[in-house]
């Protein structure tokens, strides 16, 4: 009877690791298959005019060049004015990785930025190798991360297939956005973080290379998900204080000191230009008199349920990430294990300080968006903070329960693939009403 038990077991860990891996080959053929150059709106115009700058000009100032305007400049909101120079406001590491793209593409493919044609090609191609593979690294680490913390066949396939086509994470990940790369680059140095610190993983210099790397390159792609890493990297901190302060931090300052280097020497700042809302208000900016979901001024109470639980919120487009909040009830309650429930506690702590940051400061859910984009970097943490809760499911009306979550969150993630860019396209709109 042991042996036989035994075998099952193993079959069944062969099984859910075949279901894995189909659900990251999924993943694999969506960005193959499914990304388009659609998002060629603000988000990839800001973007793209300083590739245009960078390239053609060799600076980061995309205003006209002796009259003759930056043709992608005019296509987007998203820019500021410091002292008299104009600058796209999106931090400027990815349109420095773009411009190592734009390089190669045109190298091989000799697609340039002058052919709208050709920017299609461009747009697709960045978005694909950039956006796309970061999401299936993204996956793959979550992956490994799950399996660090349980052994449960069901859990892991569960969360992972949760993650994969029941997120944000499937609908922005065929079109041209910072927030997966930041939230892949969240989930790796969680990976080591937490692995590091709770001595599941052996203490390599290159782990901590890769932990401070990646918390780097989180701060430069989508910096409010540091909140995440900052607390996590304390754990690693007070387990390998000497290998925190020279491998991991080393390597966390070459993206860091690009990212700071690069403002600095455009704005004389090295924080980002967000931080300085007078660089929106130049004479003729949008923001002086914005319009439609821009020009929001709710209740904050408001905000906040729809944010949350409304028309645009985490916890009704995905309702399975409210798998961590009932983890963090659990954990508060003492029924996780001691070693969870510090890290499970924690995990609400930073969601709380970032949910604070976007409920006082920002009033447009994330403006011309499906669903409060903003949240995108907590979607992996949330679920991980559910593990205890779903290695606990044992009645048949708990499973059905999990599947309508989970149906209804992979119904959002769908919908969001066909208009990521767009208010009031979510489901919720039809029982909340329009955002504006």
């Amino acid at each position: 009877m042991t042996h036989t038990t035994a075998t099952h077991s193993e079959e069944t860990k062969r099984f859910a690791g075949a279901l894995e891996t189909m659900i990251i080959a999924g993943a694999f053929v969506f960005v193959l298959l499914g990304t388009y150059a659609k998002s060629f709106g603000d988000p990839a115009a800001s973007r793209l005019a300083t590739v245009y700058a960078l390239t053609e000009h060799g600076t980061f100032y995309i205003d006209p060049v002796d009259g003759v305007p930056n043709p992608f400049e005019r296509a987007t909101i998203d820019k500021v004015v410091v002292d008299g120079r104009m600058l796209s406001s999106k931090p400027p590491t990815i349109p420095l990785i773009m411009t190592a793209q734009y390089i190669v593409f045109r190298a091989l493919f000799g697609w340039t930025l002058h052919d709208p044609d050709d920017v299609n090609y461009l747009i697709l191609w960045m978005t694909m190798t950039f956006v796309g593979s970061c999401y299936v690294i993204g996956l793959v680490y979550f992956k490994r991360l799950v399996h660090l913390f349980t052994e449960d066949p069901i859990t892991q396939v569960l969360l992972l297939f949760a993650l994969a086509y029941g997120s944000q994470f499937w609908g922005y990940s065929i079109n041209l956005n910072n927030h997966i790369p930041g939230a892949a680059m969240v989930i790796v140095s969680l990976f080591y973080a937490l692995g590091l610190g709770t001595h599941r993983l052996t203490a390599r210099p290159y782990r901590f290379m890769l932990l401070g790397f990646s918390a780097g390159l989180v701060f430069a792609f989508d910096l409010p998900g540091v909140i995440f890493v900052a607390l996590a990297g304390l754990l690693v901190l007070w387990r390998y204080p000497r290998e925190s302060l020279t491998y991991a931090a080393i390597a966390a300052a070459i993206p860091v000191g690009i990212h700071s280097g690069v403002l600095y020497a455009t704005t004389g700042n090295p924080l980002p230009v967000q931080t300085n809302k007078d660089y929106y208000l130049y004479q003729t900016a949008y923001w002086r008199n914005p319009r439609g979901v821009d020009a929001l001024n709710e209740p904050k109470g408001t905000y906040l349920f729809h944010m949350t639980f409304g028309r645009s919120g985490l916890f009704s487009l995905y309702p399975i990430m409210l798998l961590g909040i009932a983890g963090s009830v659990r954990a508060t309650l003492g029924r996780v294990k001691d070693e969870h429930r510090g890290l499970i506690l924690g995990g609400l702590g930073a969601f709380l300080v970032l949910s604070l940051y976007y409920w006082n400061g920002t009033n447009n859910y994330g403006g011309e968006s499906y669903g409060f984009r903003w949240y995108m970097v907590a979607m992996p943490v949330l679920l991980l903070m559910g593990i205890p809760v779903v290695e606990s499911l044992r009645k048949r009306w708990e499973w059905v329960f999990i599947g309508l979550m989970l149906g209804l969150s992979c119904y959002s993630a769908w919908e969001c693939t066909s208009e990521p860019w767009r208010a009031n396209q979510e489901w919720t709109i039809r029982f909340l009403g329009r955002t504006y």
